[in-house]
Order: C-alpha cells, then structure tokens, then sequence
C-alpha cells in the first residue's frame, strides 16, 4: 500500500463521516449548550476551591 492510497482511504473515511453526521436542532443545541456551561462552571468552582484551601493553608 503506498502514500496514495492511505491517503485515499483516509479521505473516505472522512466523507462518510460527514455525510451521516447533521446539523443538531435548536433544542439539541441549548441541552448541549446548557450541559457543556454546567461542566465548565462545576470545573471552575473545584479550581477555585482548591486555589482558596491552598492560599489559606
């Protein structure tokens, strides 16, 4: 198997891919919205909690 041809199938790969995948609708959107902004704000609080145990120790 040479370059081209891994190349080739790589590039199939990904037109597969694509073509099975879809644009989310507007209520898909807002869960993963909303789910993605709870996981950033609980990671925050964590981070800020240990910065605060540690600054106080």
């Amino acid at each position: 198997m040479g370059l081209g041809s891994d190349i080739k199938n790589k590039l199939s790969q990904y037109l597969r891919v694509i073509s099975v995948s879809k644009k989310p609708d507007r209520e898909e959107f807002w869960s993963s919205v909303k789910i993605c902004g709870a996981g950033i704000l609980i990671i925050g609080a964590v981070g800020f909690v240990i910065y605060v145990l540690f600054r106080l120790l």
